[in-house]
């Protein structure tokens, strides 16, 4: 068992908040235990041994229903973030991945990849700060299971100590009216299953339903999600160092004698609970505004290092492809917006704010929180890496006929780069 800080209410703390609904994050630990079983039973059919040798975990999330399900999302990240800590021990490589109709890159997949080393908490706290907490640039929703099954297992189809952990809303494929989905029998997914094995569970082609609680002020519901694993035919991974993989779990949780190591577990919640401001204070080059800093801010496809920020003045553009570009100041073009100036990001010591610039798109909302005006500024918090802006409004089409649009633009701080 690994020591965790998990800040969460109790199922009745939660309730007496008036107006306000959450997840039960400790609904999930039933779920956790039989999916770390089932993957571990997974690698034994495939000739592996969990039990002694490492992993990588490819723990891959369907999106398409973030925006209209937030609380499920975060009962996708939390499911994920459990299991990790759960199973992992050194040695192990976690990959992080998000698909809907296909898999999307919401950052540099080179960057989504960690190893579990010595100091196991705060790669758990690294890895869970990897997961997709937005819905796709123009994404309108759905997701294609067999399609990411094929795409993600040729992805690391060389690497036969993989285990891939897809988690989604519902294990069945889901597009919308004229989307053609990849079919059970296509010869791509059925060639897939030469080389790997879906985990069979429930009817309708999950490994695992997985059940989660929300709880509301006029009483609890339940969720659920399900997960669909998939495992080489023949699992073959480097051994484990330093004990087998239950022993080396179970040592996380042992108290040193007198003199050893000291429980940092309430020095830890503490920073948690600040936020994580100092680190991030420190991270972005402390009070100055502009240059300075370690990281990279990644806004839609383009990045921009910190450290080479203007001091003053819009760092970059968003706008629809066509805009004709005016200055210096680069212009991150977005699919769906008017061909006009849209929104400036600039960085302001360690918070970045967003201005809406347009008359008819606004900016309605900044890492899910409504916007009151035209201006936003959030904090770059290094918990916290990706930052989802939305735009809402009326455009006009073909013809001058107006018509509503809502897009999602995303931006990504990843710390250490840069």
């Amino acid at each position: 068992m690994f020591l965790t800080v998990v800040l969460s209410t109790s199922h009745t703390e939660a309730q007496t908040r008036q107006g306000k609904a959450e997840l039960v994050r400790s609904s999930l630990e039933p779920s956790v235990a039989r999916l770390v079983s089932s993957v571990t039973d997974a690698v034994k059919d495939a000739g592996g041994d969990l039990e002694r040798s490492n992993a990588h975990f490819v723990v891959a999330f369907s999106t398409g229903h973030y925006k209209a399900d937030p609380l499920g999302a975060q009962a996708a990240r939390e499911l994920a973030t459990q299991f990790v800590q759960k199973v992992t021990v050194p040695g192990d490589r976690v990959t992080a991945r998000a698909w809907e109709l296909q898999p999307w890159a919401y950052r540099d997949p080179a960057n989504l990849t960690l190893q579990v080393g010595a100091d196991r908490l705060a790669d758990h706290t690294r890895i869970s700060a990897l997961w997709p907490t937005t819905p796709s640039v123009g994404s309108v929703g759905g997701h294609d299971t067999e399609r990411v099954a094929v795409e993600l297992t040729q992805e690391f189809d060389q690497d036969a100590g993989t285990v891939l952990v897809l988690i989604t809303n519902t294990a069945a494929s889901v597009g919308a009216s004229g989307v053609k989905l990849m079919s059970a029998n296509a010869p791509e997914y059925l060639n897939t299953l030469e080389r790997w094995t879906r985990v069979e569970g429930t009817q309708d082609g999950a490994t695992l339903n997985i059940p989660y609680v929300i709880t509301r002020p006029r009483g609890d519901v339940q969720g659920q999600l399900q997960a669909v694993v998939f495992a080489p035919k023949t699992f073959t991974a480097a051994p484990l160092t330093g004990g087998h993989r239950s022993e080396l779990l179970a040592a996380t949780t042992q108290k040193a004698p007198g003199g050893g190591t000291p429980n940092l577990a309430p020095v830890l919640i503490g920073l948690l609970l600040l936020g994580g401001g100092f680190a991030a204070w420190k991270l972005l080059g402390g009070t100055g505004g502009g240059g300075g800093g370690r990281g990279t801010l990644r806004v839609g496809d383009q990045a921009f290092s910190l450290k080479d920020l203007p001091k003053s003045g819009a760092f970059c553009v968003l706008a629809g492809p066509g805009y004709v570009h005016e200055g210096d100041t680069p212009v991150v073009p977005v699919q769906g917006l008017p061909a006009e100036r849209v929104a400036e990001l600039t960085r302001v010591g360690r918070d970045l704010r967003v201005r809406g610039v347009h008359e008819d798109v606004r900016l309605s909302s900044v890492a899910g929180r409504v916007v009151v005006g035209d201006t936003a500024t959030v904090s770059l918090r290094p918990e916290e890496p990706d930052i989802p802006l939305e735009f809402s409004g009326e455009v006009r089409g073909p013809g001058g006929v107006p018509r509503e649009i809502t897009r999602t633009v995303n931006v990504a701080f990843m710390q250490g780069e840069g």
